[in-house]
């Protein structure tokens, strides 16, 4: 008698997946709490397989973020963040809590913008489309990083993008508002994909 074979059955002939690679790093202790608290904040059961996810899933955020074609506003984010820390030694408060520090920051914030961002010589004619998922996008964030007179959209968002909708659940919890809410659907997933494919 042939001797049971253990583990999964083979699947059809060209069906194998080549096994993606795999990188050893050591990291701190402090940085592993906090990959274990994402992956719970995910929604999934703590294992060595829902922290490997959380780790690629940062190491592609991380790719992304500093491509090329994306370099130009992590500059223009660092550019902000250097304003706003060099104003903050200057009064020696945070402009989280601190009203003068708020005051200086967000009026230096809005010229530097202004000059970055100067508009351009001749009139431009944005898309309607463009204009409008910008502003969608706007609100979201909004919604997410909800001030005083802000408005916060109503119930459970959802949106097509799985990354967009972990960024702004991250965003919601680096500015400490609570639960964004801000979810994604397979079905909208699927169908935004075979869009983009056309």
């Amino acid at each position: 008698m042939a001797p049971k074979r253990r583990g999964r059955p083979p699947g059809p002939p060209g069906s194998k997946k080549k096994p993606e690679p795999v990188i050893a790093a050591r990291i701190p202790d402090d940085l592993l709490k906090s990959l274990e608290g994402l992956a719970k904040k995910h929604g999934q059961v703590l294992s060595a397989q829902t922290v490997s996810a959380e780790v690629n899933r940062a190491l592609k955020f991380w790719v992304n973020r500093h491509a090329i074609p994306q370099l130009h506003n992590s500059v223009l984010a660092h550019t902000i963040s250097l304003l706003a820390d060099r104003i903050e030694r200057l009064t020696g408060q945070s402009w989280m809590d601190h009203s003068v520090t708020r005051e200086v920051v967000r009026e230096h914030v809005e010229r530097l913008v202004a000059h970055l961002l100067s508009p351009l010589a001749g009139p431009v004619t944005v898309p309607v489309e463009v204009k409008e998922d910008a502003g969608v996008l706007l609100a979201l964030i909004i919604h997410v990083i909800p001030r005083p007179g802000s408005r916060r959209l109503e119930g459970t968002v959802i949106v097509d993008d799985p990354d967009l909708a972990m960024l702004m659940n991250d965003l919601a919890q680096k500015w400490g508002t609570g639960p964004a809410n801000v979810e994604t659907r397979p079905a909208l997933v699927a169908r935004r994909k075979q869009k983009e494919r056309k």
